[in-house]
């Protein structure tokens, strides 16, 4: 606390203790600082939550997208493959699926090949923008511009439990399709076909074969009856 002298109205001379101002304490301005450093926290941590919540929302979006990505990825899926519809060649595949629908529906064919036999004209298409393993591919025959034939490959799949010779070999002719894919699950590869009022379908088996390597087995279906089988190094 300061001195000072003042003259009074009487004329004498006293010395009074004068307070010093607020703005000039210590105390007040450590107060300031106090304070300041307080409200810059304050808004700091307002600021890094904020921040979290973008940044969660953005996390979520992106996660969000990626799941839809996987989902819907513009690949030919092995459900999209069993929808194809298919007529019977000998009646100009009629009411099979068109080229143009499944243009429409997969995209642009990555090749095709034109083969006549026996005066029947045939379109062979191929895209392989499949899911499934390396070089998988749908591929899709045609005539009068209707599909009578189609044919999967390379949709590898994981199988809890092996598939065994003894398996293989318990199966008979007129075992059901519905029944072995029940008990084996779905082929690797497949292909159906539509000739003659007879539905040919031919299943073949590459993953979880018990056997040496690249054990694989076949299985021919006519009219979704088995009617042949073949296998190779099979145990």
């Amino acid at each position: 606390m300061a001195k000072k002298k003042i003259t009074g109205d009487d004329g004498k001379t006293y010395t009074v203790k004068v307070k010093k101002p607020i703005y000039k304490r210590i105390w007040f301005w450590l107060l300031v600082i106090i304070i300041a450093g307080t409200a810059f926290s304050s808004i700091g941590g307002s600021g890094d939550k904020d921040t979290s919540k973008t940044q969660t929302a953005k996390s979520s979006q992106s996660t969000k997208a990626s799941a839809s990505s996987q989902k819907d990825d513009g690949k030919i899926t092995r459900a999209d493959f069993d929808q194809i519809k298919l007529g019977d060649l000998m009646n100009k595949a009629a009411n099979g699926d068109t080229l143009p629908a499944l243009t429409q529906k997969f995209g642009k064919p990555d090749s095709t090949t034109t083969d006549t036999t026996n005066n029947v004209k045939t379109d062979i298409v191929t895209w392989t923008n499949v899911q499934g393993g390396f070089g998988a591919n749908v591929i899709v025959s045609f005539t009068g511009d209707h599909a009578f034939s189609k044919n999967i490959t390379g949709f590898k799949l994981n199988r809890k439990n092996k598939i065994t010779l003894a398996d293989f070999n318990a199966l008979a002719n007129g075992n059901a399709y519905a029944d072995v894919i029940k008990k084996f699950g779905e082929p690797d590869g497949l292909n159906e076909s539509l000739i003659a009022g007879e539905k040919t379908v031919i299943a073949s088996y590459l993953t979880g074969v018990k056997g040496q390597l690249g054990a694989n087995f076949t299985l021919t279906f006519t009219n979704d009856a088995l009617s042949g089988k073949s296998q190779t190094d099979m145990e």
